[in-house]
């Protein structure tokens, strides 16, 4: 049962952090995507505020309330697409990810370390790129505005986007404040393939950025939720990044 509980919890590693992004095709009536982004990236605090930080470092817990189970989290990222992402489960330990601009890598108690590769791979670059809120039209060639819909009790426009490779991928943002309020689409993890619909909100100022404070991804019947106690820009040395010694070795026997 431990095992189940602990591979379900991994996929939300492969969750967390996605921003994303995509070429404007105008539905009647409705802003364009490209218009909503933009409306987006003012909101959140700009352009300029973005590409000020270079780097950016986060805390908080993971919890799984149907489970009883709540954890420490950090993520630390850099510019243009390095990322660090540990987790600490009670009873289980501890789950590292990272990506140090060149290799894509996972280690767990449970299935010791691996590299990623396939979706995982393109599913882990995306959630690395630091400028990502700024690089939908590279990200995204197809960038679509649905719908007016209703997305986590708020008015929201429904945007769908393909990667380059092809996935889609649906971004729903708030019609009042602008603010990127969820996102749907498929996840690869370890387990296969899973529908995750992700929920963004408690929005908080650090450092003249707005970031969501909670996130509550559902999938497979089951729901995880992540809070942010702590943020800060700037504060991170490269080498947090620097692979671990049982990593280099699977690179290099993959050499």
């Amino acid at each position: 049962m431990k095992l189940l509980e602990y591979r379900k919890s991994l996929a939300l590693g492969l969750v967390m952090a996605l921003a994303l992004s995509a070429a404007p095709v105008l539905s009647q009536g409705l802003p364009s995507a490209d218009e909503i982004v933009a409306k987006y990236i003012a909101a959140v605090g700009g352009e300029k505020a973005i590409r000020s930080a270079q780097s950016m470092s986060m805390r908080g817990k993971m919890e799984m309330p149907a489970m009883g189970m709540t954890g420490e989290m950090s993520v630390m990222a850099a510019a243009p697409n390095k990322m660090l992402m540990v987790m600490e489960l009670p009873g289980m330990g501890e789950v590292r990810t990272g990506y140090n601009g060149e290799t894509a890598w996972v280690d767990n108690p449970m299935t010791g370390p691996m590299l990623m590769e396939g979706d995982q791979l393109n599913d882990l670059l995306r959630q690395a790129d630091f400028y990502s809120d700024l690089n939908y039209e590279k990200n995204y060639p197809t960038r679509e505005t649905l719908e007016k819909t209703e997305f986590a009790g708020q008015e929201a426009y429904k945007v769908r986007l393909v990667d380059t490779n092809e996935k889609e991928l649906f971004e729903y943002f708030s019609t009042e404040s602008g603010l990127k309020i969820g996102f749907e689409g498929e996840q690869t993890s370890d387990m296969g393939v899973v529908f995750v619909t992700t929920e963004l909100s408690e929005y908080k100022d650090f450092d003249g950025r707005m970031v969501p404070t909670l996130t509550t991804a559902k999938m497979m019947g089951m729901e995880i939720k992540q809070t942010v106690d702590e943020m800060s820009f700037d504060d991170l040395d490269d080498t947090v990044f620097a692979l671990p010694d049982n990593i280099k070795t699977l690179v290099e026997a993959s050499q």
